[in-house]
């Protein structure tokens, strides 16, 4: 069975989770440019899930409560991370950078955490090796990637290149997204995925984790996060790309290989 959009109404996009006990939460962006040919997305929105079927909006976050300023419509993609009681928004914009947001509810409100971007690049991605130890991935064609001190808010690095062969295959792109299973790191973009036994690499491109659906795109935004046990796979795809760029989201189990390989499972 092949998924359907988490919600009827269009423009969710650039989706990525935070799971509190047993609710999960998707911070996405939002379009609203039908019939433009290039991104209006004037917010971001959280929506909130028990049991990833039925999503409910809980909570808006707009440019005005940080450093973009009112009326801005290029809140591109970011990433949430829960931290000592606090859950950190990682936004991004394409010309501005990347940066960060506060709250002390998964919902919000949130605010602005610096005034001024953390790292100029966009589409952040948080990872949290197993030791706690959180890292900021970022950037378009060659990723990179820093540790982050303990307050969130600044780098406790340098950030150094990601290492990666992508075989002519996996796309010169932003949308990256890194998970950990079984000790393998898993560096994607879109639906494309490298792999590394170490997380600064190097990554090696691995494979699809599925065709069609947008998957087999470089425009496919999403997640890897865990619910319950199982990993789940979140992206968004375009409506009409040649139209507009209104998107919707959708899920999938993933499946991991005794080699290290793994796929969607499109039957939710």
């Amino acid at each position: 069975m092949k998924p359907s959009p988490l919600i009827n109404e269009p423009g969710m996009s650039d989706p990525h989770a935070l799971v509190v006990g047993d609710v999960c939460y998707l911070f996405t962006g939002h379009d609203v440019g039908f019939g433009v040919p290039d991104w209006v997305m004037p917010d971001w929105r959280i929506y909130r899930s028990e049991d990833l079927r039925n999503w409910r909006h809980v909570g808006t976050i707009r440019p005005e409560d940080c450093f973009l300023g009112a009326g801005n419509t290029s809140c591109w993609a970011g990433d949430i991370v829960a931290r000592n009681g606090e859950y950190f928004w990682y936004f991004s914009h394409p010309k501005l950078g990347t940066g960060v947001m506060r709250a002390s509810r998964p919902e919000g409100p949130y605010v602005d955490a610096l005034g001024h971007a953390l790292v100029e690049s966009f589409d952040p991605t948080i990872f949290v090796e197993d030791d706690g130890t959180p890292y900021l991935i970022y950037g378009h064609g060659d990723y990179k990637i820093a540790r982050l001190k303990d307050s969130m808010v600044e780098l406790d690095e340098t950030p150094r290149d990601l290492p990666l062969d992508r075989k002519g295959i996996f796309p010169v792109m932003d949308k990256n997204s890194l998970h950990k299973h079984n000790g393998t790191y898993y560096l994607s973009c879109s639906g494309y995925y490298a792999t590394s036994d170490q997380l600064y690499g190097p990554y090696v491109y691995r494979g699809l984790v599925g065709e069609g659906w947008g998957l087999d795109t470089p425009y496919a935004h999403g997640d890897f996060f865990q619910w319950k046990n199982q990993w789940v796979h979140v992206w968004c795809k375009y409506r009409n790309r040649e139209v507009d760029r209104i998107r919707d989201c959708y899920l999938a189990p993933v499946v991991y290989g005794p080699d290290g390989t793994m796929r969607d499972d499109l039957a939710f």
